[in-house]
C-alpha cells in the first residue's frame, strides 16, 4: 500500500529524492503527507495536527540525506521523526488516546496499523522489528482492549 506505488518502493523514491530529483521529492511528499497527517490527527488536538504534520514533512525532507547515508529504511526514519515531534509537544497539545492499559510498543503497533494504515511489513519496517513480532503484539493489544471493554472497564 504505502511502500509501493507505480512499482517504486518508498525507499527508492526517498533515495532519488535525497539526490535532489525534483520528481522524486514531489512523489515522496505526495506519499508521506497523508501518512503523517493521519498520525498527527489521531494523536494531536485538531488545531495543532495539520500544522505539525506539515512541519514534520519538511523536517523529514531536510534530513533525508542523513537517512540515506545511515542506510536506514525510510519508513523507520519517517516514524521516528513523527514520534520525536509528537513526544516533544506539551501534553496539552496531545489527545488522550483510548489505549490506557497498553504498553508503548502495543500502542505504536496499533497506531501504525489502524490509524496510519500500514500493513504488517510496513509496520515492522517503521518500528524496526519483525512481521511476526508485529502480529504478536497486535494480537495481544487487541486482546487487552477486548478484555477491557467486556469487563466494563
Amino acid at each position: 500500500m504505502t511502500s509501493r506505488a507505480g512499482g517504486r518502493s518508498i525507499d527508492g523514491v526517498a533515495d532519488d529524492a535525497s539526490r535532489g530529483d525534483r520528481d522524486a521529492i514531489a512523489e515522496l511528499l505526495q506519499r508521506i503527507v497523508p501518512l503523517v497527517t493521519r498520525r498527527c490527527r489521531a494523536e494531536l488536538r485538531p488545531v495543532d495536527a495539520d500544522r505539525i504534520a506539515v512541519g514534520i514533512c519538511g523536517s523529514v525532507l531536510a534530513d533525508i540525506q542523513r537517512r540515506r547515508r545511515a542506510g536506514e529504511a525510510f519508513l523507520a526514519h519517517l516514524y521516528d521523526a513523527i514520534s520525536r515531534e509528537i513526544d516533544s509537544l506539551p501534553a496539552s497539545s496531545r489527545l488522550t488516546l483510548p489505549f490506557g492499559d497498553l504498553s508503548a510498543v502495543e500502542r505504536n503497533v496499533l497506531v501504525a496499523r489502524i490509524v496510519v494504515g500500514f500493513d504488517v511489513r510496513e509496520t515492522a519496517l517503521s518500528l524496526r522489528t519483525t512481521t511476526s513480532a508485529v502480529e504478536l503484539v497486535q494480537h495481544r493489544a487487541l486482546s487487552k482492549i477486548r478484555r477491557g471493554s467486556l469487563s466494563g472497564a
